[in-house]
């Protein structure tokens, strides 16, 4: 990941500062000694000098959606990490190096929220954004001390940071839980009560992933009803073993009837 987030870096500042890759380099090198008496031409070099967790953006609540077979994917939000450059424009004069600079700083304050479209790799198609910000050169390391374990002289440098979604955690899958059982009375008494609680989609048929919102299902003669969400997704928290017919019926006028067998192993209804 931590690639095609410097993809991404090298795409803004082609695009917003610009910058021509015929005349300027863009590098993500160690600045040494002897890595800038190499350069050929013009560079503007991005360091990655630091990474760390977000811990304000941490969210550890599990997202459960449905899959073309049913199942349900269980999956944790991704980590929200900081990933801090230190961005250095290297040329022979020094006019050079400013004027550089303040475009690259020119296009850091513009940015705050990068441009879908500029996104690379596993980057592109991320539900959350990919955030970035200018810090104090400071940020974390002083830039005499920086420039001394690089061995090099001392240049003038901007700290940008990227906050990116690094996934961390595999997604699993399991069944889809459409029936729980509540037994009411005392443990080591017998003749308890049992309420099954039930959860089904309503959605048209040839289509079981797309649900209908704001269907009417009842429940004859028991005297419940429930409104389906925007999912399709409707439950009944209290049913007893048993046969029951369901009654459904689409914002648009369309009914259907079910029969139903408490408990059961799929609760959804097909709607033509």
């Amino acid at each position: 990941m931590f690639d095609d987030v410097d993809e991404t870096l090298r795409q803004v500042l082609l695009t917003d500062v610009p910058i021509d890759r015929n005349e300027v380099d863009i590098t993500f090198d160690r600045p040494t000694r002897e890595w800038s008496s190499r350069l050929s031409k013009p560079t503007v070099n991005l360091f990655l000098f630091d990474v760390r967790e977000r811990v304000d953006f941490r969210d550890d609540t599990w997202r459960v959606s449905r899959n073309a077979n049913g199942q349900a994917l269980h999956e944790r939000p991704p980590r929200r990490v900081d990933l801090a450059y230190m961005i250095t424009a290297w040329t022979k004069e020094a006019g050079d190096e400013h004027r550089i600079l303040a475009g690259v700083l020119s296009c850091i304050y513009r940015q705050g929220r990068i441009d879908p479209q500029l996104l690379q790799g596993t980057l592109a198609g991320i539900e959350v954004p990919l955030l970035v910000r200018s810090m104090a050169p400071d940020y974390l390391v002083k830039p005499v001390d920086y420039w001394g374990v690089m061995d090099n002289d001392l240049h003038a440098s901007l700290t940008w940071v990227a906050t990116a979604p690094l996934d961390a955690f595999r997604p699993f899958t399991g069944p889809m839980v459409r029936t729980r059982e509540l037994l009411v009375g005392q443990l080591d008494q017998p003749g308890r009560d049992v309420f099954v609680e039930v959860a089904g989609v309503a959605h048209r048929k040839g289509d079981g992933l797309a649900g209908i919102a704001g269907a009417r299902v009842t429940v004859a003669g028991a005297g419940l009803e429930a409104l389906t969400d925007r999912e399709g997704k409707f439950t009944f928290p209290r049913l007893g073993h048993g046969d029951y017919t369901w009654n459904v019926e689409t914002p648009d006028g369309k009914a259907v009837i079910r029969k139903v067998t408490v408990p059961s192993a799929s609760y959804d209804v097909e709607i033509d």
